[in-house]
């Protein structure tokens, strides 16, 4: 795996080492050495090296029986630490609480980082929550409302490029996956301010999403809520939630400063 960045303060060897625990985001089983050296390029003994410092550091845990490897729990660790002192979190917190109270349903605070949309925060309500989501699970970036409001801010040609590259899949018979009527999706997204998302993913559920930005109008997160169909039936309650989501995002992008 070759290293994406070229410069004098660089180390490439720490880069190695995030690499290595960055394979497990796509993955359900443990992995072994040859599995690790094989997917990130690293010869097997440069490998081993990288797994046997994560492993003194707490990072990696190996399992003595498969001799196969999973992260520690040191790497959890590392999560709380970031829900504890991330600055979106801090920004969001009141407000998102303040929401849940509002309209008595979970939101959930995802990150965008480039690429992705990653679940930082899981607020729920007295209401049960369609699906469980735990923090560090990665949202889908074309299925989800967060992510079309997300897509709906970044520069034109770049959301064209991340909509056209992505999988499509077929998750019920009311999936989009014309690349060009999910733009057209996006458009409105932009538009209205806020995303929805109905019956794409389970026909069932239906989904709200509001970008969060930054100083410069880049996005940098998002709210989003789901709920079954029964209690979002009209199109009007489904317009009124997102117009509270969207204004809910404004107040954490100014809080952002």
């Amino acid at each position: 795996m070759a290293s994406r960045f070229e410069d004098s303060l660089f180390i490439k060897s720490i880069e190695k080492g995030f690499a290595i625990l960055e394979l497990f985001e796509s993955v359900e089983n443990e992995l072994s050495l040859s599995e690790i050296s094989k997917l990130t390029g690293y010869g097997i003994s440069g490998t081993q090296r990288v797994l046997y410092t994560l492993g003194k550091l707490g990072y990696i845990e190996k399992n003595q029986q498969t001799k196969k490897y999973t992260p520690g729990i040191k790497t959890l660790k590392l999560g709380f630490t970031y829900n504890r002192l991330g600055t979106i979190q801090k920004a969001s917190l009141e407000i998102i609480t303040e929401m849940v109270s509002d309209v008595r349903n979970s939101v959930f605070l995802l990150a965008f980082n480039n690429t992705n949309l990653i679940n930082i925060m899981h607020s729920p309500s007295e209401k049960p929550c369609p699906k469980f989501t735990a923090p560090g699970t990665p949202f889908d970036l074309i299925y989800s409302a967060a992510g079309r409001s997300v897509l709906s801010h970044l520069p034109a040609m770049e959301a064209v490029a991340l909509v056209f590259s992505s999988h499509k899949n077929a998750y019920t018979k009311k999936t989009i996956t014309d690349p060009k009527l999910i733009l057209k999706q996006i458009e409105t997204a932009y538009t209205k301010g806020f995303s929805i998302i109905d019956g794409e993913t389970d026909l069932g559920t239906i989904s709200i999403g509001s970008a969060i930005l930054d100083k410069n109008g880049s996005p940098i997160a998002a709210l989003e809520m789901n709920a079954s169909r029964k209690e979002w039936k009209g199109m009007k309650q489904r317009e009124q939630l997102g117009a509270k989501l969207e204004q809910a995002t404004k107040q954490i992008g100014t809080n952002l400063g």
